[in-house]
């Protein structure tokens, strides 16, 4: 049938919405939700400074956090099981885990979601034969022969020109401006 909306002024200035055959107050409340929240993500993932694309750099240290991150979740390489490892890929690209790597945590975790994207069956395989490599040896042998992400990038500047923000406008190491 047609569906009819009619808006009508309740007492002290309050509208109130009467639909017959229309959405039910309760899919109204959970669509208005579903739009602030998705709202509210574009703006924290839409920071000042922050890259539309994670770059060659975010991507590479997105693997080597990876795998350090990932050796601490699977634990050691005798017991560690193939649903351990596909346990710890699901879990490893979180915002918490990014803390104190090379670039800010919302850069770290969207290079982290594009890099598993890409390389998650690599990194599975990888940590499943870790055998007797090393973490250092085990993060040079996949983000740079493995999957070459890492290849030709240098990372040792990573931090020395990272601007803090505090809202919207770039901050010095002292608070000032």
């Amino acid at each position: 049938g047609e569906r009819e909306l009619e808006v009508c002024s309740g007492v002290a200035g309050h509208t109130k919405l009467r639909q017959e055959g229309g959405m039910s107050r309760l899919s109204l409340v959970v669509a208005l939700v579903a739009l602030s929240m998705a709202s509210l993500l574009a703006l924290v993932l839409a920071q000042p400074g922050m890259p539309e694309k994670p770059q060659k750099e975010h991507i590479c240290a997105a693997c080597k956090a990876a795998i350090k991150e990932l050796i601490k979740m699977v634990g050691p390489v005798k017991k560690r099981t193939e649903s351990k490892v596909i346990e710890g890929l699901d879990g490893v690209c979180e915002f918490e885990k990014f803390r104190i790597y090379d670039f800010p945590p919302p850069t770290m975790l969207k290079a982290c979601q594009v890099f598993m994207g890409d390389h998650e069956d690599a990194m599975e395989r990888e940590l499943l034969k870790q055998g007797d490599k090393s973490t250092d040896e085990l993060v040079d042998h996949v983000c740079n022969k493995v999957t070459k992400v890492c290849k030709g990038v240098n990372l040792d500047n990573a931090n020395k020109d990272t601007k803090v923000y505090m809202d919207g406008k770039p901050m010095g190491a002292g608070g000032e401006l």
